[in-house]
């Protein structure tokens, strides 16, 4: 044993090279080198296998590192591998990309930006479409985006690719043209210090002992293991299974974002050994707000039993089942908030941009408005930007894009995250100036807006923001 382990310290400089081609894979104690290799050989070359152990008993301890030669073999396996049952266990895998040992075991809460965001050098006088049409041939883009100099909206040489699949961005990394000098980008600092900003029903997620936990007191009639999470696009996968693993016996938790380009929401399966369990994690977690604000709607999914029962259903009609089972839960979660919150239908369905914006305004807006107009190219110079807060909450993005676009010459709005305030940013200052006349004080879709001249940004501040491009 003492081999195995001088063994692995003489390579541990090799073990990052190529970048993400290492995973970390939880699982049972019971498996063997050989159920790990059986099973993800066929992804690529393995160079190593190495299976953790206690240093005095040599027992697993259910931790196993597979190294492979290339990234895109790493990525393809951790895509079809995490969540599956292997070495005849009937009991699920978990996989990721391993730290580097730079990183140590710290891990980030938008981890996986490790693996799907790209640094690329790019000629200075390339555009971002370019960019885009160039990187999509090797998978589906999230964005491209070419940084540029704040004031004279020059090419700084350099930009960010990012994919919606790992496996996507590992094929770009190993075939993309030299002169782009690809590597993976690290990922963006989050504004969030830690979990335990996000409390359970029991407290800290960091903190959490599940042996303190009440003995479930639910239906012994419960029949379904298996249950469906709707959750904020915030929440990301290791969020979401240390939430859910809070109830024990937790086997599988997989989440996927939905909505491009960018995501609007989460959709999770999560899998229990128990009916007993997942009943449980239903009844404490449903309408949890995991961030706060956000709840989550915990539902067990019932659709697989249903499916092997009567073998009967389309494909096609248990999506429509299934859709109108989440469109019912949604409304009857949606009912309770608009009571608490005494909206008026009018103002809730304008908030949500349902109910579109009058010619003249009139109907959301109780100043009076000039005509639509289009919008400026976002390639062009921000001549003035204004300042924006909206109390309590900002609507919905295109409603402010609406507003704000009928004083001529606006390239974009923007909300800052997670806050209530934001900025217009206009190619004429008189544009901008009019805008501030027009909207300071005013109501849209029962929204009372400020409209202020933004501060032009100090000296001192510049090192920040390039910084700020950068992540």
């Amino acid at each position: 044993m003492t081999d195995k382990y001088d063994r692995r310290s003489s390579m541990n400089s090799g073990l990052d090279d190529p970048p993400n081609s290492r995973l970390f894979i939880i699982g049972s104690k019971l498996l063997c080198e050989d159920d790990f290799r059986k099973a993800f050989q066929e992804f690529g070359s393995i160079e190593e296998i190495w299976t953790v152990r206690d240093r005095q008993t040599g027992e697993s301890k259910g931790v196993t590192y597979v190294k492979y030669s290339k990234t895109s073999e790493a990525a393809r396996a951790m895509e079809a591998m995490n969540g599956k049952c292997i070495g005849n266990l009937n009991r699920s895998i978990r996989v990721m990309i391993a730290a580097s040992r730079d990183q140590g075991s710290k891990r980030d809460s938008n981890e996986e930006e490790k693996t799907q965001r790209l640094f690329v050098v790019v000629p200075k006088t390339m555009t971002d479409s370019e960019l885009y049409d160039y990187f999509k041939i090797f998978g589906d883009v999230d964005y491209a985006t070419i940084m540029r100099d704040r004031e004279t909206r020059e090419s700084k040489g350099f930009a960010y690719v990012k994919y919606f699949k790992f496996s996507h961005a590992a094929a770009a990394f190993e075939g993309c043209d030299r002169k782009y000098k690809a590597v993976f980008a690290e990922p963006r600092k989050s504004n969030i210090k830690n979990d335990d900003k996000y409390s359970s029903p029991w407290g800290s997620l960091n903190k959490i002992n599940s042996a303190a936990l009440p003995i479930p007191d639910v239906s012994s009639s419960s029949s379904y293991t298996k249950l469906i999470a709707i959750v904020s696009p915030q929440v990301n996968q290791d969020q979401l299974w240390k939430l859910f693993d809070i109830v024990p016996g937790l086997d599988y938790c997989h989440l996927r974002l939905e909505g491009r380009p960018k995501p609007n929401r989460g959709i999770a399966s999560i899998v229990y050994n128990s009916s007993q369990w997942a009943a449980y994690a239903k009844e404490k977690l449903h309408g949890f707000e995991y961030p706060p604000g956000n709840r989550i709607i915990v539902k067990p999914d019932h659709e697989g039993l249903r499916n092997l029962d009567s073998g009967r259903s389309s494909s096609s009609e248990r999506q429509k089942q299934a859709d109108i089972f989440q469109i019912a839960e949604t409304i009857a979660q949606a009912s309770n908030l608009i009571q608490a919150a005494g909206l008026s239908p009018d103002i809730l369905q304008a908030k949500l941009g349902l109910l579109p914006i009058s010619k003249d305004g009139e109907s959301q807006c109780n100043v009076k408005l000039p005509d639509p107009q289009p919008l400026a190219s976002m390639d062009q110079e921000t001549m003035s930007r204004c300042f924006i807060v909206c109390t309590p909450s900002p609507p919905q993005n295109s409603v402010l894009k609406d507003v704000f676009s009928r004083f001529g010459n606006l390239i974009d709005v923007y909300m800052l995250n997670n806050r209530n305030c934001g900025f217009a940013k206009y190619a004429s200052t008189e544009s901008a100036e009019n805008a501030i006349k027009t909207l300071h004080g005013s109501e849209i879709c029962g929204v009372r807006l400020k409209v202020l001249k933004a501060e032009e940004r100090q000296d001192h501040n510049r090192k920040r923001q390039r910084l700020e491009e950068k992540s």
